[in-house]
């Protein structure tokens, strides 16, 4: 009954010469039914060949220590330069966000004193337009309505430093200093 649950596996037959082929047979167990086993005669297996130890690094000459040298240089040059491209892709990325940003900005400041030039030349307009008509009270300026200043009195030297001029040097005239 234990024998029926077993399944059988059949496994792959190494490829043999055409000698070793004529020895092996199949034939029909009689504790497993319906499976099958391979036999093999004994004077067709064949001795254990001698083995020789492979080795895993062969031996190191000179010239492979200097590849292998090589190598490790141009791998760690190589993690650099991709880190370098890395932080300068980054940095101009940042930058160009930063410039577009400061763009926007000295547009719309742009755009700020445009419309305040023009609200102020508007507002200039309109006090022109006030002041010329006749209800308001307020004359054009005419020499007569000129108001002058004296000079000053010149004051000590130790009150303030001297200018390269001095206020007698300049000629008086009769004209208005300011308004």
């Amino acid at each position: 009954m234990s024998a029926a649950l077993k399944s059988y596996l059949p496994q792959p037959i190494p490829t043999r010469s055409r000698r070793e082929k004529r020895f092996v047979s199949f034939r029909t167990s009689q504790l497993d039914q319906g499976s099958a086993a391979l036999v093999v005669p004994e004077k067709v297996q064949s001795a254990p060949q001698e083995s020789r130890p492979v080795p895993l690094v062969p031996p190191a000459s000179g010239t492979t220590q200097l590849l292998s040298k090589l190598q490790l240089v141009s791998s760690v040059l190589t993690g650099a330069l991709v880190g370098l491209a890395l932080v300068s892709y980054g940095v101009s990325v940042y930058v160009d966000r930063q410039l577009d940003q400061a763009t926007r900005r000295l547009t719309q400041l742009q755009r700020s004193e445009q419309q305040l030039t023009t609200v102020n030349e508007v507002l200039k307009n309109y006090m022109a337009q006030q002041a010329e008509a006749t209800g308001t009270g307020l004359i054009p300026p005419t020499p007569e309505h000129v108001i002058f200043l004296r000079p000053a009195q010149q004051r000590s030297h130790a009150d303030s430093v001297t200018p390269d001029h001095s206020p007698s040097d300049l000629p008086r005239m009769n004209r208005p200093m300011g308004y």
